[in-house]
């Protein structure tokens, strides 16, 4: 692969994360995924796992499943933040991909016309 489409694919990467984080940004704004997600699971549900996880009454797989699910919040959580997080990355890379690639353009334009 030449340096142009190095440049060219990085570029896409980088507009496809800055896309998905712009899809995250929508889903943290979004009512029913706060109600249902982040309000219903990732608080309510989870900190009754967590006192699940801890019932000495319960079988310990259904503890541990108890506490699984209540750590799923958290993984749930950093899935969506590294998301934003490598969308900002993309977002302060990509001026300088297609400068990077403008000049590379412009190079392999003057060597086909040296050619």
């Amino acid at each position: 692969m030449n340096e142009v489409a190095q440049l060219e694919a990085q570029r896409d990467h980088a507009r496809k994360a800055m896309e998905r984080r712009e899809a995250v940004e929508r889903l943290m704004r979004n009512k029913d995924f706060k109600d249902v997600i982040v309000d219903g699971f990732c608080r309510d549900e989870c900190a009754r796992y967590v006192q699940e996880s801890g019932d000495p009454l319960l079988e310990p797989a259904q503890r541990e499943d108890a506490l699984n699910m209540a750590q799923a919040s958290g993984h749930l959580r950093r899935f969506l933040s590294l998301i934003y997080t490598m969308g900002n990355q993309a977002e302060g890379s990509l001026v300088s991909v297609e400068e990077e690639l403008e000049a590379a353009r412009a190079e392999e334009a003057n060597d086909e016309g040296a050619a």
